[in-house]
């Protein structure tokens, strides 16, 4: 928000987020030179504070190269296939996406698939899934997305059409983590590096 300025305290309470996530998420935006940390403790978006005359404007490393990842497309599932919360499997490929968004400074979209016969109105599922992802903390990064179909012709279309740069996936915590039948179907197919998220929260690109 422009003209805010907050301290490490204050962005825990006002985004509910624990301590180790604040510090992450703040540090990583001071590296990509969105915030700009004050003398005082704060933090404040860079191109407001900038002119100000405690904070000099922040300059561009040399030979830093651009971030490989602008586009991240995560596949999600609902509890329920017409309405939320998200499956703990996809709220964990949906948190470490939104990490990897923030880092690299890259739009997420968070993609339902429903496969056929799809439920009377596909607008209810649309709401479920933004309404669950408006309770992210960084919710600003994130698209949603719905579509009715193959799991992994969809994905690999939706993929292909926002020129996605990673895509990921959770993987549930039930049958050995085997959650996704049509992986390596999604991973012959798939247009850009696939980053499987396991239920404790590592991650590995397939």
């Amino acid at each position: 928000m422009p003209g805010l300025r907050l301290t490490k305290a204050q962005v825990e309470r006002l985004c509910t987020a624990d301590g180790f996530t604040s510090a992450s998420a703040l540090r990583a935006l001071v590296s990509a030179g969105f915030l700009t940390s004050m003398t005082d403790g704060t933090y404040g978006r860079t191109d407001i504070v900038a002119g100000s005359p405690e904070v000099p404007r922040p300059q561009p490393r040399a030979g830093t190269p651009p971030s490989a990842w602008r586009r991240i497309l995560c596949l999600v599932q609902l509890e329920k296939k017409d309405r939320g919360p998200l499956s703990t499997a996809a709220y964990s490929a949906l948190r470490y996406a939104t990490t990897l968004g923030v880092t690299h400074r890259a739009r997420i979209t968070a993609l339902q698939v429903v496969t056929p016969p799809p439920p009377p109105s596909l607008k209810s599922v649309a709401a479920a899934l933004r309404q669950s992802v408006v309770e992210g903390t960084f919710r600003g990064l994130i698209d949603t997305s719905v579509a009715v179909g193959s799991v992994s012709e969809e994905l690999v279309r939706v993929a292909t059409d926002i020129h996605a740069d990673l895509i990921v996936l959770g993987r549930g915590a039930e049958a050995g983590g085997q959650s996704l039948p049509q992986l390596p179907e999604i991973l012959r197919r798939a247009p850009c590096p696939v980053l499987i998220v396991h239920p404790s929260g590592r991650a590995a690109v397939a």
